[in-house]
């Protein structure tokens, strides 16, 4: 991503408003941020709970070292290569965006997944009530209305042949009604054109009411709760065990933006994962045990 200088620094966190939100349970509120000055940069640990490392060095808090143009900065599992400035000006302003960036890593993220963690919409009442269509490719458009070919077929009266469809993407799930007779609600209000959907919320097309369930949109709803209850500066254990659970428009940006490049640890993913993993050494330590055991 590019994003520009907030006057003399870019700030990354796990806080809503860093210039570089990062949506991860090692990574602090305010974790690091980076310098612009007249000799170059320098990079600063803010006093993070996972530290920040420069290369394979790691960071003394509040003290700023230089960082070189292709280096890579590891902040709290997440990978961060700098490279520079660019001449041209297509940057996210300070503050502005983030909220799509920190949406498009759990996406990718979440797309690693088994099923069971794919968004799905529920049939709460209507004629295919306990009726649930899995909105699990990225990109694609699924149907809701009458007609056979639609994904999900309601057999309700009211509902148009094509009436309605949600796609799911990086930035969301979308709901756009496709110029039905009688409309879609989105939590009580009918919608004009498409709207964005939060993780349980109710979407009624006719006499059919649905519920999205949007682990990727909850995932992010934990991060921030788990940021509100913390103390400023960390990472508390307990917020990330909790947490475990589970182009913007550029207003007076400078000419020069900061261009970063980052990707998330796979190791600190999926605490499932890393606890099947675990389960499973144990068990096959136990089988060479009672092998030993018994072939004594």
């Amino acid at each position: 991503m590019e994003v520009a200088f907030a006057g003399t620094e870019v700030g990354f966190g796990r806080a809503l408003g860093a210039d570089i939100q990062l949506p991860f349970p090692k990574v602090s509120a305010r974790h690091a941020r980076l310098l612009r000055e007249a000799g170059g940069y320098r990079v600063e640990d803010l006093g993070s709970s996972n530290g920040t490392r420069l290369g394979a060095r790691r960071l003394a808090p509040h003290a700023p070292v230089s960082i070189a143009i292709g280096e890579s900065l590891d902040i709290g599992g997440v990978e961060v290569r700098f490279e520079g400035e660019t001449v041209d000006t297509h940057a996210i302003a300070a503050g502005a965006g983030t909220g799509t960036l920190a949406r498009r890593l759990v996406h990718d993220i979440f797309a690693a997944c088994p099923p069971a963690e794919f968004a799905r919409l529920v049939v709460l009442s209507g004629p295919q009530q306990g009726r649930e269509l899995l909105l699990s490719a990225s990109g694609r458009v699924f149907k809701l209305g009458r007609g056979e070919a639609c994904d999900l077929v309601l057999p309700d009266e009211d509902v148009s042949r094509e009436h309605a469809l949600f796609e799911r993407g990086a930035g969301g799930i979308v709901v756009r009604d496709l110029g039905s007779k009688n409309g879609v609600e989105v939590a009580g209000e009918k919608i004009a054109g498409e709207r964005c959907l939060r993780d349980g919320e109710i979407v009624r097309v006719g006499e059919t009411r649905l519920r999205l369930v949007d682990p990727e949109d909850r995932y992010l709803r934990q991060m921030e709760a788990a940021v509100r209850d913390q103390p400023p500066g960390g990472a508390s254990p307990e917020g990330a065990a909790e947490a475990g659970k589970g182009g913007a428009e550029v207003a007076g940006a400078p000419a020069q933006p900061a261009v970063l490049s980052g990707k998330a640890d796979p190791p600190s993913r999926l605490p499932a994962i890393a606890t099947a993993v675990a389960v499973t050494v144990l068990v096959l330590a136990l089988g060479v045990v009672l092998a030993l055991a018994f072939g004594a």
